[in-house]
């Protein structure tokens, strides 16, 4: 049984693009709200090396975070950029008080599916994902949370976000 758990152990830590975009996000905006120029390029090339992107039409927050620190005079001294091909999207949105975001995305059948949201500090939201009829996931926090499964059918999941609380939030969605 200990062998089994050892070799298993391995898998149980293994970060995926969508924990590592999330967190990037995460640290971003924790970064922005310091006022530190350094964390903000750090979260921005976190992003750029992904290969993670905006939902079209939204702001870019890598190009976002680098212009900002190198206004504070952040020196900017980038890799060369290999960018993937394929990698996880993420989307900023404001809930209003009481209010509920509702949006729809395809998994593929057979490959690990991730949505994370990440709430504004000290705002409480919850994500619920459902497929049809049967719940995925369902979490309220006031913090980077993750959900991941892995779909039997390629259909359409349901996602929704809400805010309960009585003052407006921003957050980011990110999915793979």
């Amino acid at each position: 049984m200990m062998l089994l758990l050892a070799l298993l152990a391995p898998w149980a830590m293994v970060e995926t693009p969508t924990d590592t975009a999330s967190a990037a996000v995460a640290r971003g905006i924790a970064a922005e709200s310091a006022g530190d120029g350094r964390g903000m390029l750090a979260a921005a090339r976190s992003l750029e090396a992904l290969g993670a992107k905006p939902r079209a039409g939204e702001e870019d927050l890598a190009a976002y975070w680098r212009k900002r620190a190198l206004a504070r005079g952040v020196r900017d001294k980038a890799p060369p950029v290999r960018g993937r091909a394929l990698g996880p999207a993420y989307s900023k949105g404001v809930l209003a008080p009481g209010a509920v975001l509702s949006t729809e995305q395809v998994f593929l059948a057979g490959q690990k599916a991730e949505v994370a949201l990440v709430p504004q500090t000290g705002r409480s939201l919850t994500i619920r994902i459902a497929a049809e009829d049967k719940q995925i996931c369902e979490r309220t926090t006031n913090a980077r949370v993750k959900c991941d499964w892995v779909p039997t059918f390629t259909r359409r999941v349901q996602i929704r976000v809400a805010n309960q609380g009585s003052a407006a939030a921003v957050y980011y969605l990110v999915s793979n």
